[in-house]
């Protein structure tokens, strides 16, 4: 009985301590938060492969939503973009048509893109072409400031053949902190 209660004091006061440490060395609201960019391997229901990323955005919702939606200027901000048409476009979806080069290959895909939410959330998944899966969602949530935005960005894709997946997964959280970038320089710049 003695040694099950020093057991459990000690695994309380550890638990303890790692709060208090979380705690005190937390990023507070200022800059650090504003611009960090949290980027994490997920999977999803189906048990596809993903990215998540977590970040904040300067900027009002409106400005958020129209940069997100905004087609004729996507490949300003996502770069492996060679080519987009929109099929269709109405105010609760848009059905989207993508040619991308990633690395020495030329892919083509047709995104359905629901408006889910306006100015709070976008879902997508694929409807045609290339890849086997292609899903995910752009999430803009309340931040620690009327113009300060949380946003969540997942993406999940399965391409369908044999491919190294770390090499894959780096590369893509790689250009992703890239797009992120871009994304603050436009709203940024206006």
């Amino acid at each position: 009985m003695g040694h099950w209660l020093n057991d459990k004091i000690q695994r309380t006061y550890f638990s303890l301590v790692l709060l208090f440490i979380g705690v005190v060395f937390a990023p507070g609201d200022g800059v650090a938060t504003e611009e960090s960019i949290l980027i994490e391997d997920v999977t999803s229901d189906q048990g596809v492969h993903g990215l998540r990323a977590t970040f904040h955005l300067q900027a009002s919702r409106d400005a958020i939503w129209t940069l997100l939606t905004d087609y004729d200027r996507f490949k300003e901000t996502f770069k492996g973009i060679r080519h987009i048409e929109i099929i269709d476009e109405d105010d609760r979806s848009a059905r989207v048509r993508y040619t991308i080069k990633a690395w020495i290959l030329t892919f083509e895909y047709t995104l359905q893109r629901d408006y889910v939410r306006p100015y709070e959330l976008i879902t997508w998944r694929r409807t045609g072409g290339d890849f086997r899966v292609i899903s995910g969602a752009w999430m803009i949530l309340p931040g620690p400031r009327e113009d300060l935005h949380q946003i969540v960005y997942e993406s999940y894709v399965d391409v369908g053949f044999l491919i190294p997946t770390k090499l894959v997964r780096n590369r893509a959280a790689q250009e992703l902190e890239k797009t992120i970038l871009r994304i603050r320089e436009r709203l940024a710049a206006g």
